[in-house]
């Protein structure tokens, strides 16, 4: 499935839009200023909690973070494609957070802000939920460990991906892509 394949049937009615202070989440958002039409599949995506990133078909590999032009040989954004990923990969490497710089994290730590990379080759960083405190402090979580992409609904206009760890030890072969 591409970006812009939609089921066919009824459009979704479309929900009031609630702030960060209606909707109670008091961290900071997302702020794509730079281009946001570049990253915008990419936060569609995430509202449907689906992680989606870009292909690059003249090179055969995938793209992250969103970007106009694809590293190397600068294709061009029209070349590559937006795909819907499995949202699954590995630690690459991670840090524990003790001691916040945002105060809004502050009820957080400690907390895992770690690098993901995808089982398509992109790495993507974020918080890895689920572990326990005393897991934390015990640095329970290691490199190579097996995670897949969560989403949460911070409000009606963001939704943030974050990842938690799973069992599964192998992964999936890359989907292959037609040329």
């Amino acid at each position: 499935m591409t970006y812009g394949d939609a089921p066919k049937g009824k459009k979704p009615a479309k929900a009031k839009k609630a702030s960060s202070k209606e909707s109670g989440y008091n961290k900071p958002l997302p702020n794509p200023q730079l281009n946001p039409e570049v990253s915008k599949p990419f936060w569609d995506g995430t509202k449907k909690h689906e992680l989606w990133v870009q292909y690059d078909r003249r090179n055969n590999k995938f793209v992250f973070p969103p970007r106009e032009v694809s590293t190397g040989d600068l294709t061009p954004m029209d070349e590559l494609e937006w795909t819907k990923v499995s949202g699954k990969g590995r630690v690459y490497s991670y840090t524990m957070v003790y001691q916040s710089v945002i105060p809004a994290f502050n009820e957080e730590v400690p907390y895992v802000n770690a690098t993901i990379q995808l089982d398509e080759g992109v790495r993507m960083t974020g918080n890895v939920l689920g572990l326990t405190q005393e897991q934390k402090l015990n640095h329970e979580l290691r490199s190579n460990q097996r995670v897949e992409a969560v989403f949460e609904d911070v409000t009606d206009d963001w939704t943030l991906v974050k990842w938690q760890v799973i069992d599964d030890e192998e992964p999936p072969a890359a989907p292959a892509k037609e040329e």
